[in-house]
C-alpha cells in the first residue's frame, strides 16, 4: 500500500474515533474538549482527503484500491459525522436522511460497475458535494465546540444544510443519471 492508500484508511479510522466523540457530546454535560477534539480530528481527515488524492496524482501512483477506497472512506466519515450530528441536535433528520440514502445509491452503482468490471472514479460533481458536506460538517462542529444554543451560529448552519442539501441530491441524480446506461446494461467488460 502506497502513502496515500494509508491516508485513505486513516480517514476511516478516525471515523469511527468520531463517533465515540460525538456519541459523548449527544449526552451533556459534556467536556468543552470532547467538542474541540471532534472538530480538530474532522479538519485533519478533511485534509487527509485532499492530501491523498494530491499525492497520488503527484508521485503517478493512482490505484484501484484509492479510487474505489477513497470515495468510500469520505462517505465514511461524512455519514458518521453527520449522524453525531443528528443525535447532538445539530442536524435534521430529513438532512442527514438525504446525505446517507444518495451514498448507499452512488455506493450501489459503484458496486454493480464494478461487477461489470468497470471503476467508476469520483467526479468533479461528486467533490463539490464532498467540499459542501465538509464545511457543513465543520460548521456544526464548531457550533458544538462554542454553544449550540448560539442564533446566529444556527441561522447560518440552517443556510449550509440547505445549499448541502441541494448539491447533495443534484450530484446523485447527475450521477444516476450519467451511469444510468451501464447499470441496464447487461454487457460486462473485460
Amino acid at each position: 500500500m502506497t502513502l496515500p492508500d494509508w491516508l485513505t484508511m486513516a480517514r476511516v479510522i478516525t471515523a469511527f474515533v468520531l463517533l465515540i466523540l460525538l456519541q459523548a457530546c449527544a449526552h451533556p454535560p459534556v467536556p468543552a474538549w470532547t467538542a474541540w477534539l471532534a472538530l480538530a480530528l474532522f479538519v485533519a481527515a478533511a485534509l487527509t482527503d485532499w492530501l491523498d488524492g494530491h499525492l497520488a496524482r503527484l508521485w503517478k501512483i493512482e490505484s484501484d484500491f484509492g479510487r474505489l477506497f477513497d470515495p468510500l472512506a469520505d462517505k465514511l466519515l461524512v455519514a458518521v459525522t453527520f449522524i453525531g450530528l443528528l443525535g447532538a441536535g445539530l442536524l435534521p433528520v430529513w438532512f442527514v436522511s438525504l446525505v446517507v440514502g444518495r451514498e448507499f445509491l452512488i455506493t450501489g452503482i459503484r458496486l454493480v460497475a464494478g461487477q461489470k468490471g468497470v471503476v467508476l472514479s469520483a467526479e468533479k460533481v461528486g467533490k463539490h458535494k464532498t467540499a459542501t458536506q465538509m464545511v457543513t460538517a465543520i460548521l456544526a462542529l464548531l457550533l458544538l465546540a462554542f454553544n449550540p444554543t448560539l442564533p446566529a451560529g444556527r441561522i447560518l448552519l440552517e443556510v449550509a444544510v440547505i445549499i448541502t442539501a441541494l448539491i447533495t441530491a443534484g450530484s446523485g441524480l447527475y450521477y444516476l443519471a450519467r451511469n444510468y446506461p451501464l447499470l441496464i446494461s447487461n454487457v460486462r467488460r473485460s
